[in-house]
């Protein structure tokens, strides 16, 4: 129990700090609208830049289902993780639609830089949802993947979630506020979740491989009990362990 509420607590720590980041970022607006007007009108019109954004958010999805398939079918105790990280980032992007809706900031492609290939009239900009779910699909990756992808990879995860946002600014579609609120909204909340209910998730996927060592093997000899078996003793070594300590 005190270490659900010391998580809980974490958890609210981080989304008050972001929410306090995030406030600031829009009190910015003045400076990321100059940003955007020494920015834009030298890249809206290169080529591929509108697919940029759409296809590099397919490619985080794609990985996010192949690491989960995987972990599944490798009975992993990260495989709650990555779920929990998943089941923030669909808070994180709800939450952003919420700011969205409250703020109603105009897009720049209308307000600043006349573009042709920009998003309806009440299609608001403020933060940006593309990186929302870029830097949250990237951040679970990154938090579950510990013992899955190399140090490189998954910092070249996170690399993409980056070049998502930034594609969006270049595009013409969004202020870098934008694209930062959303980075910092996606990002801690999905932290937040994975702290707040990764102990509940692991103890599932715990007994989910304990049900399928069953199966496969009637006799674990005890050098090979659950509790001594090399996916609980590396727990420790998740990313997502040390934030949770």
């Amino acid at each position: 129990m005190r270490t659900s509420s010391r998580s809980a607590e974490r958890a609210g720590m981080m989304l008050i700090g972001a929410a306090v980041v995030v406030v600031a970022l829009y009190l910015l607006r003045d400076v990321s609208a100059a940003i955007y007007r020494a920015i834009v009108p030298h890249t809206a019109d290169l080529p591929g830049v509108g697919l940029v954004a759409d296809v590099g958010l397919l490619v985080l999805v794609a990985l996010f289902a192949v690491l989960a398939a995987q972990m599944w079918r490798t009975r992993s105790p990260y495989l709650g993780d990555l779920l929990m990280g998943g089941f923030g980032v669909v808070v994180a992007y709800v939450l952003s639609e919420v700011v969205k809706s409250l703020v109603g900031e105009d897009r720049p492609c209308r307000a600043q830089v006349a573009l042709p290939d920009c998003p309806a009239v009440g299609d608001w900009s403020f933060p940006s949802n593309h990186t929302v779910i870029a830097i949250g699909l990237a951040t679970a990756i990154v938090l579950a993947s510990g013992q899955m992808l190399s140090s490189l990879q998954r910092w070249l995860v996170l690399a993409l979630g980056i070049l998502v946002g930034l594609a969006r600014v270049l595009q013409g579609v969004h202020y870098p506020h934008d694209v930062l609120a959303g980075a910092v909204l996606g990002s801690s909340v999905t932290v937040a979740v994975v702290v707040m209910l990764v102990p509940w998730a692991r103890g599932k996927a715990r007994m989910l491989g304990r049900r399928g060592s069953s199966e496969t093997s009637p006799e674990t000899s005890p050098e090979m009990s659950p509790e001594a078996s090399p996916g609980a003793s590396r727990e420790a070594d998740s990313p997502a362990a040390d934030i949770e300590a």
